[in-house]
Formats: C-alpha cells, structure tokens, sequence
C-alpha cells in the first residue's frame, strides 16, 4: 500500500509523513463505513429496530475515524505552516491539502447536523456512503497532490496580508460543504438511472439524458464516474438477489434528499459570500480597486450568482426536488471550474490570480499591484 510505504520514507517531510498517516486512517474509516453500512442494511431488512452495543460501536466508528484523520491532517497543516513560514496555500499542493481538512471538517459538522442516521437504519446507509465517499475522496486527492511540486515558494508582497488565511479558510471550506452537497444529489441522481435500468419505470429519454448528465460533467473521472461505477455493482448485486428497490420507492426520497442536500449549502453558503468580500476588501488594499474584473473574480462571481439563483428558485420559484439538486450539481460544477479548471482555461494566463499554479511564477503585477490614484498624480508632477 502506498500510504503506507510513505511512512518509512527517510527523507519525508513531518508534514507529509502525518499525511500519510491521515490517508492510511482514511482508508480504515472507509473500510468501517463499508461495515456499518451492511449492517444497517441488515437491521432494515430484519425490521428489528435494536442493536447489540457492538453494533453501535461500529455505528460511530466512521465518524471517529473522520475526526482522528480531522485531527491528524490539522497537525499535517501546522507542521507545513511551520516549514515554508506562511500560511500553506501558496502552491496548489498546500490549497489542495487546506481543502482536504476543510472537507473532513465539514463532514465532522455536517454528519450530526443532518441527522441522517436518526431518520432510520435506510438513511443510516445513505450516511455510511457520505462518509465513505467523503474519507476515499481525500485519499484519492492526496494521491494527487504527490504528483505535484510541494517545494517552499515565499510569498509575493500581495500575498503578505492579514486577508490572505481567513480569505481562503472561508472560500476552501464553503467549497467543502458545496462538495458534499453536490454529493448527496448525485447519489439520489446514480440511485435513480440504476433503479430505472434494472426494474423500468423511467423513460428511455430520461434514462439516456440522466447518464449523459452524469458521465459528461467536468470532474466526472473524479467523483461522479466512480461513483457511478461503485453503485452499479451495488444495484447489479442487489438485482440477482431481486432485492432492488422500485423506481417509485426511489422517487419518494426525492423530497428528503433535497432537504438534506439544501442544509449543507445552507451552511457553506455564508463562508463563500465571507470569502468573496474579503477578496474585494484585500484587493483594495493591494491594487486600489475593490474589484478589477479579473477572470479568476469573475469565475468566483458566477459561481456566487448559481447559488444565488438556486435560492430565489427554491424560496420564490418553488423548485424542490430534483430541479433544485440539478442547480446544486451546476453549482459545483462552477466551484469545480473556480478551483480547479481555472488555470487551463485562456483567459486565466493574464490573471493576478494564478499564485498556485505549479510552472507560473508571480508577475510583477500580481507582486505591487496598480498604484493608488494620488499616488500616480503626484508621480506625474515630480521633477525629473
């Protein structure tokens, strides 16, 4: 396992090595969900409503999993903050590690706070997925961020601000929290195409329309793939044991999916608005101007404006169900976009924004930025 093997590497770094522990911690939390999962499905099948205290222990083990991996990747953060002396989001190694503690943070919060396992042994299940998918995505990223380069890069002077940690813990985290909002609709979306291919009950137009919705989105060989794959097998398995849930069983959960879904936005939605307005107030003090149009501000607007449009169409359109979690799939795919495919588009090789990316180093732009209005008056009438 290679989790593993990096703990023995000689020359490592602390911060690596304890990320290296979280992702072995990771991969046992996911083993435990995969665990706890069947033996809810056990308990719902049998109708009996106790368990034995061994099966609550295990029950509660993918969350304490999910904290220890929170508390051990928060030590892995402050031991990097410790090594290239700043706070760790210069380089897209360090933001991509700040994201995968955002989304364990998240998942600590959010996991109470929805209740699922209260609603019963069924949304037990859809609980122990969450989690699951959730402990395998930061694995999986952290995969990633060996690929790139984690060598120490100072900060350029516009970085050098007060605004530069709180600006990207409240982005990075509502970004989190968007995450597994957007998950909790595509698991409804995957459990629906599944039920419709193996027992009918939806429309071939609707079947083919669902899967290229799933299969075409842009972080689709990320999460929705896999997922789609995974839960293929589940219902495949399911179907020769004739144990697949009907379309219409399906449909009724549509209204409790949304809900559940909308409360974890609920919750990122504040932050991303927080990070947007420290940006502009950051850049007023970097480059004089609250907002310069740059690309990567206007992506960051878009994605703010989908979700803003997502809750004047849920409180004053009346979209519920899947109408609403389709316009929280497309807002992840613009926080997707933001964060990830922003580099590769363009109009992003001008931006001042392109601090994390890998082969860039800041211009001389992004370092003093516009100088203030008085400031070029009073440079133009100096002697020369």
């Amino acid at each position: 396992m290679e989790s593993l093997r990096l703990l023995f590497e000689a020359e490592m770094t602390r911060s690596a090595r304890l990320t290296a522990v979280a992702d072995v911690v990771c991969l046992l939390g996911a083993l435990l969900c995969a665990f706890s999962a069947v033996q809810h499905a056990r308990v719902q099948r049998s109708g009996d409503s106790t368990s034995p205290a061994g099966a609550r222990l295990l029950h509660a083990a993918p969350l304490a999993a999910t904290f220890i991996a929170l508390v051990v990747m928060s030590f892995a953060v402050g031991w990097r903050w410790i090594e290239v002396n700043h706070f760790p989001s210069q380089t897209m190694s360090e933001v991509l590690t700040m994201f995968t503690t955002a989304l364990l943070v998240a998942m600590v919060v959010l996991k109470p706070a929805l209740g699922l396992s209260r609603r019963g042994h069924g949304w037990a299940v859809v609980e122990d997925l969450l989690v699951l998918s959730v402990l395998v995505g930061v694995w999986f990223t952290h995969a990633h961020v060996r690929t790139l380069s984690t060598a120490q890069r100072d900060l350029p002077p516009a970085l050098q601000s007060y605004w530069f940690a709180p600006h990207l813990v409240c982005l990075i985290f509502s970004y989190a929290t968007m995450a597994v909002a957007a998950i909790m609709c595509l698991v409804y979306f995957v459990a629906r195409f599944w039920t419709g291919a193996l027992r009918g009950g939806w429309s071939r137009a609707s079947q083919w329309a669902l899967l290229a919705g799933l299969l075409l989105v842009p972080f689709a060989q990320i999460v929705t793939i896999p997922m789609f794959v995974l839960a293929g097998l589940v219902f495949v398995a399911l179907h020769f044991m004739g144990r697949v849930p009907a379309p219409d069983s399906v449909k009724r959960l549509e209204s409790s999916f949304e809900e559940v879904s909308f409360r974890a936005f609920a919750v990122g939605f504040p932050f991303l608005t927080a990070g947007l307005w420290m940006g502009a107030f950051w850049a007023q003090e970097a480059w004089a101007n609250y907002w310069g149009w740059d690309s990567k501000e206007n992506s960051a607007l878009i994605t703010w404006l989908v979700y803003v449009v997502y809750i004047h169409l849920r409180m004053l359109g009346g979209y519920r169900g899947e109408k609403a979690m389709g316009v929280l799939v497309a807002g992840a795919l613009s926080v997707f976009l933001t964060f990830q495919i922003f580099g590769y588009l363009p109009d992003s090789q001008k931006s001042l924004h392109r601090y994390t990316d890998d082969g860039v180093m800041p211009q001389e732009g992004m370092q003093g930025g516009a100088a203030r209005p008085q400031e070029q008056a009073k440079a133009e009438i100096q002697p020369r």
